[in-house]
């Protein structure tokens, strides 16, 4: 075995074979999931908000978004005591931490465009 062959096969989960990495990209969740997650950086945004701060994305995709974040400890959701019953999201320290990845992404992305 090659040590190439090595180094790839260390990466899939040993009970599953699953590979994390792809895992994670499936966690993203197409085109708006990085997006959604990186205006989340700034602080807490409203619904609407996040709306505004993406273009293309409709309310259902981002609501089905939001929501699949939620479940995976990415995002918090925390609703508003307001007449207007507005919701807040924010990164939860997993997201966070998400996030800091997509900077080095974008530094390589930089260098090798």
């Amino acid at each position: 075995m090659t040590e190439k062959n090595v180094l790839i096969k260390s990466w899939a989960d040993p009970i599953t074979g699953a590979c994390p990495v792809a895992e994670i990209l499936r966690t993203l969740g197409g085109k708006h999931g990085p997006r959604i997650l990186h205006c989340l950086t700034e602080g807490e945004l409203h619904f609407l908000e996040l709306t505004r701060a993406i273009d293309g994305i409709s309310r259902k995709v981002l609501t089905d978004q939001l929501k699949d974040f939620e479940e995976q400890g990415l995002i918090l959701r925390s609703p508003k005591n307001d007449a207007r019953q507005r919701v807040g999201y924010s990164l939860t320290a997993k997201g966070d931490a998400l996030c800091g990845v997509f900077g080095q992404l974008y530094d390589w992305s930089q260098y090798y465009r």
